[in-house]
């Protein structure tokens, strides 16, 4: 009786894992990425909103990260930890970790806000079938607008970082293996507008 026991609960438990699997394979996935200041978040916000999607930002678990150092928690420290981490466990380490915070809570559809190299993208196409990536564009001068306490508030040290993801984490190239891209250079209405015509098409 025992084993027979035993072999159910195995043959349930493998049923579970199956069938979270595959709810885990239909999901609309998407990636919102671009520089810093470029609209990422405003765009995954309004898609949350209206469209019903799960918003998951990647750099905030560089934020925990920087937490659990016992380090202040500004934009250029979350892509020096993030380089850390990358070197020690691996590139695609923070795709891994949001991946399977989307899976454990059985999120149906998610936006992934700034992924920041190739080994990222590839590990998301690999676990997602029909994963899209997104690219959020705007001009210098707007984003320089935009900057919050977080940044670097002079010209210099804010686009220092552009510097920096681009060479450290591929961030350029990520840009621009995007088939699709969004301006965001006009008003909200404008953006959000663009969006839509976007989100038609996923």
């Amino acid at each position: 009786m025992v084993p027979v026991l035993a072999g159910t609960t195995f043959f349930l438990f493998l049923i579970k894992l199956l069938i979270s699997s595959l709810s885990f394979s239909f999901m609309k996935v998407i990636a919102f990425t671009g520089l810093a200041r470029c609209g990422k978040d405003t765009a995954a916000d309004y898609v949350v909103k209206k469209y019903g999607f799960r918003k998951i930002v990647m750099s905030n678990e560089l934020a925990e990260e920087l937490a659990k150092q016992g380090k202040k928690d500004t934009k250029m420290n979350r892509s020096l930890v993030g380089n850390e981490l990358r070197k020690k466990l691996g590139d695609d380490i923070v795709a891994q970790r949001v991946f399977e915070k989307a899976k454990k809570n059985g999120w149906g559809n998610v936006i992934f806000v700034g992924p920041r190299s190739i080994s990222e993208i590839e590990f998301f196409k690999k676990k997602i079938s029909g994963f899209k990536l997104i690219a959020i564009k705007a001009e210098e001068g707007k984003r320089f607008g935009r900057r919050s306490k977080k940044d670097g508030q002079t010209k210099e040290t804010f686009f220092e970082r552009d510097e920096h993801d681009s060479t450290k984490f591929e961030l350029g190239k990520v840009i621009a293996m995007a088939k699709d891209t969004i301006e965001n250079n006009s008003t909200i209405d404008e953006f959000q507008k663009a969006i839509d015509e976007l989100m038609q098409n996923i």
